[in-house]
This record gives C-alpha cells, sequence and structure tokens, in this order.
C-alpha cells in the first residue's frame, strides 16, 4: 500500500477495523502507528507534516534493520519516535514524551525502548523542541 494510500486509510477503514482487531499491521512501524494514532496521538510518517510545530505531534521512523553478527537469518529492525512540542510549551515535551512511551509499552511483545533518547533541542525549520526515543524489534531477516 502506498503512503498516500496508507494514510487515506487509517483515517477510514484500516484504522477501523484495526480498533475491532480485524485489520492485522503488516510491520512492526505499521503496528506502532495505529496503535499511537488509536491513541489519539498527532502521529505522521517522515516528511508528512506541514508548517510550523502549533501543537505536539509525532514522527514515527523506520531506521532500518541490521543483521546479527555471524547470522544472516535473524537481525533488528530500530524505529525512531520523534516528538515535537511547540516552541511556547518546552514544559510540556518530557510529559507528552512519558505519555507516548507508556502507549508504546502495550506493543512491549513487539518493541522495546533501546534507551536511546536524544536530548531535548530546539528545531527552528518547525519552530518547536524535538526529542527522539529509539526502540527495537527482533526480526527474521527478508531474503
Amino acid at each position: 500500500m502506498s503512503e498516500i494510500s496508507f494514510k487515506y486509510a487509517v483515517s477510514g477503514d484500516i484504522l477501523e477495523n484495526y480498533i475491532k482487531g480485524i485489520y492485522k499491521p503488516r510491520t512492526v512501524w505499521e503496528r506502532a502507528f495505529l496503535l499511537l494514532k488509536t491513541k489519539g496521538v498527532d502521529i505522521y510518517s517522515p516528511g508528512k507534516h506541514k508548517g510550523k510545530c502549533t501543537s505536539s505531534y509525532v514522527v514515527l521512523k523506520n531506521t532500518g534493520t541490521v543483521g546479527f553478527e555471524g547470522s544472516n537469518q535473524i537481525g533488528s529492525q530500530t524505529l525512531d519516535v520523534i516528538v515535537y512540542c511547540p516552541r511556547s510549551n518546552y514544559s510540556d515535551i518530557e510529559p507528552y514524551t512519558v505519555q507516548v512511551e507508556s502507549f508504546l509499552g502495550e506493543l512491549k511483545g513487539y518493541i522495546r525502548p533501546t534507551g536511546n533518547i536524544t536530548p531535548v533541542i530546539l528545531d527552528d525549520s518547525v519552530n518547536g523542541y524535538t526529542q527522539t526515543i529509539e526502540y527495537q524489534t527482533f526480526q527474521r531477516l527478508r531474503r
């Protein structure tokens, strides 16, 4: 499914069917995206949010898969959860990040936090603060 069709489907059938337990996500990224969407998080795939940061939102990014040394069958995939808060609300970024982490805790059978969390930085391009939390999943490598 293309990014555009997934975007429109998430607002309709796929999201509704996911909530009902009918739709099974195809990827770990999609599972995390749909979970956060059902929790009311304003979430985007990379490059889809437009304009300045006027309210808190999240960008979910698949950052790749790495094979384990000595194995061509098993590896790990990482996801970056990039949290944004408006420049005027620095004090909101930590509670918002904790809330997003709490929601993602429901996926502990699929992903786990790596412990890598970037410092909060000001992103002038969106006029907001940002922080990235890294998650990891173990998986069979595609061949």
